[in-house]
């Protein structure tokens, strides 16, 4: 007699972090931070700008399941800066990480306290008067921020916590520092 073939187990991932994000300098400090910790988890950020929508998150989570028990952590990592973008991300499934005014606001916190309100121009001219800062151009981060912002996280965190989100400024990004500890909402 043959051999029974046996039926393999289901395939399972390793728990995925989904960030939605607006644009590029979002999607750099995500992968960032991915370079950075070491953690049994795959992080994919996925710039979708204005077109975010639950279908267009739903499909992304869709696509990266490879069976119904697996465990996907979505975050919505978005400036508040764009008039009608707080209605639209409400309206989806997330942790919602709004920066107010901008994701500036967030990397302006590894360097000083801000409490009061910053336009998204007024803040970037802010950072850039911070040292290792003056070369900063939306979209990438040079060596030296990139060290900046992780060796300053920590600070950052505090400092963030003391603002309310959604208001400006604010900039609740301690929520992916704390990966390790995550929390999150599942899908």
């Amino acid at each position: 007699m043959g051999k029974g073939r046996h039926s393999s187990p289901a395939r399972k991932m390793k728990p995925m972090i989904l960030v939605f994000c607006e644009g590029d300098t979002e999607d750099v400090y995500v992968n960032l931070l991915k370079t950075r910790y070491r953690i049994p988890m795959k992080i994919v950020s996925k710039i979708t700008g204005q077109r975010i929508s639950p279908a267009l998150i739903m499909r992304h989570i869709k696509n990266e399941r490879l069976n119904g028990n697996d465990t996907i952590h979505t975050f919505l990592l978005y400036d508040l800066d764009v008039d009608g973008i707080s209605e639209k991300i409400q309206r989806c499934q997330g942790i919602m990480i709004c920066c107010n005014p901008c994701t500036e606001q967030w990397f302006l916190l590894h360097e000083k306290e801000q409490y009061a309100f910053l336009t998204t121009e007024a803040c970037i001219q802010t950072l850039k008067k911070e040292p290792g800062w003056e070369d900063y151009k939306k979209g990438s981060l040079s060596e030296t921020q990139k060290q900046r912002l992780w060796e300053h996280r920590e600070q950052a965190c505090a400092r963030a916590k003391t603002l309310t989100d959604f208001e400006n400024p604010s900039a609740p990004l301690y929520h992916l520092i704390g990966l390790r500890s995550m929390q999150a909402t599942e899908v």
